[in-house]
């Protein structure tokens, strides 16, 4: 199956009638796995409303990535991005019991949580207590002496200045949290940023290179962002990394987003800039990111480059262009003569080892819609060459899933017939303590073999002598 990521507004966009030939393509489920992300769910959150219209809307949106994406989901647990399977509608559950978690960020709020448990609740007080009392970082004080930094300073760290203790910092950064995400302080963060590496805006904000605007920037200044940045937190390291990539791009003013806040409108903050950032971390998962914002495109591009991310972005008519050129094939038998003309071509490039010769075949086809990639092996002694389908996969994939393989063998026993062993349709009894024999067909003197070797599944075919 080839993996489609797409973001909300191209989700939006088909549920409301339009994008329909890009709604009919994907609407092939044995083709394409789309999954959506605990970030779709935050872009459905931004719009949340307490009156019945808009949670009507809301409920409509959900069981649209229902029906496009048979409920695959992917998330971020802290330790590792993982795909599942659960009703959209489960997880706009979860984040919206949790959407005012963030709204009394305090000491005094944690004490009233450590309270709550038996096993805190006799230090909750003390404890609390000796952290309100810590004073703040002499440098910080000073800065707040400093005219022209303490403007910037009593903006986004509201009542600080006032009560200069970790206290009046717990309590100013709810404030500042929730000041980015509900209001346009990201506005004010982002002018503090500019301003401090002296960028140029409007120099900067189509540029075609904008990382040599930041690179320079940050040399001539002798600041290193990623210093200050734990990638490894919260994360798997990739993912806040192209998070972290493209939250900066925004930060500096390329191709930087709207944030505006006004009564019965959408709401653009900070929040939305977080979103589309983890949608482009999330979509590295996937051979595919279909994006239909300009600003997110090119954002996402330039990242992908800087971080040597092989997921392919397009915008929908791009992608649809693709597809007619090299998705476009119906029948299992014209992969096997498609694999034939490809392996004919001067199309590869050429490596050699110890047993002998390979050449390797890249090329934008997917072969059975899994496999990318062909390597011919040739030995020293003149044996039959090995022919080998296998898959360049996304730099940051999870792996081949058991309703991917179970496609790949239903579409070879369409053409080739049951395997050697009369196994029949796929099932995923078959794998045992996660090994897989696999399966095998001898057709015309001419063995395939389809195997799972250390998390790859690749197909072999080889002349029989």
């Amino acid at each position: 199956m080839i993996k489609i990521y797409l973001d909300w507004n191209v989700m939006a966009q088909m549920k409301d009638g339009h994008l329909n030939d890009l709604l009919e393509i994907l609407g092939n489920k044995d083709k394409f796995l789309i999954p959506y992300s605990t970030s779709h769910i935050g872009d459905i959150l931004s719009s949340y409303a307490d009156n019945e219209e808009q949670k009507t809307r809301i409920d409509n949106d959900l069981n649209f990535i229902s029906s496009l994406t048979d409920n695959v989901y992917l998330a971020n647990n802290g330790k590792k991005v993982f795909m599942d399977k659960k009703h959209p509608k489960e997880l706009y559950q979860q984040r919206l019991n949790e959407k005012d978690l963030m709204k009394d960020y305090s000491l005094d709020s944690l004490e009233a949580i450590l309270n709550e448990n038996e096993l805190t609740k006799g230090i909750g007080k003390t404890l609390i207590s000796l952290i309100k009392s810590i004073p703040i970082e002499e440098n910080f004080k000073k800065a707040f002496d400093n005219p022209e930094s303490s403007e910037y300073l009593d903006k986004m760290f509201p009542g600080l200045k006032e009560n200069l203790t970790m206290e009046g910092f717990f309590k100013c950064f709810g404030k500042m949290y929730n000041n980015l995400n509900n209001k346009e302080d990201y506005k004010i963060l982002r002018e503090v940023t500019q301003n401090g590496l002296g960028i140029n805006r409007d120099k900067i904000f189509d540029n075609e290179n904008p990382y040599s605007i930041i690179d320079e920037a940050q040399q001539k200044f002798g600041v290193d962002v990623n210093k200050f940045i734990d990638n490894k937190k919260h994360a798997p390291e990739w993912f806040n990394k192209i998070s972290n990539e493209y939250i900066q791009l925004d930060m500096y003013g390329y191709q930087e987003d709207k944030v505006i806040v006004r009564e019965n409108k959408r709401i653009e903050t900070f929040r939305n800039t977080t979103e589309d950032a983890f949608h482009s971390a999330f979509a590295s998962t996937c051979n595919f990111y279909v994006i239909n914002d300009k600003k997110s495109y090119k954002k996402t591009k330039q990242v992908y480059d800087r971080l040597q991310i092989n997921t392919v972005v397009f915008k929908p008519n791009e992608f649809i262009d693709y597809y007619n050129k090299y998705l476009d094939i119906k029948n299992t038998a014209d992969y096997f003569q498609l694999a034939v003309k490809l392996i004919k071509s001067d199309n590869f490039f050429e490596s050699k080892d110890n047993i002998g010769n390979q050449r390797i075949y890249l090329f934008p086809f997917f072969l059975f819609d899994f496999f990318n990639k062909i390597v011919v092996a040739e030995s020293e002694n003149d044996e039959n060459p090995i022919f080998l389908l296998s898959k360049f996969s996304p730099t940051n994939g999870l792996g081949t899933t058991f309703k991917e393989i179970e496609i790949l063998v239903n579409m070879l026993i369409e053409h080739l017939g049951l395997d050697n062993d009369k196994k029949g349709v796929f099932s995923a009894n078959e794998f045992n303590d996660g090994t897989w024999d696999g399966r095998t067909w001898d057709v015309n003197e001419i063995q395939f073999r389809l195997l799972a070797l250390n998390g790859y599944v690749q197909l072999y075919f080889n002349i029989l002598n």
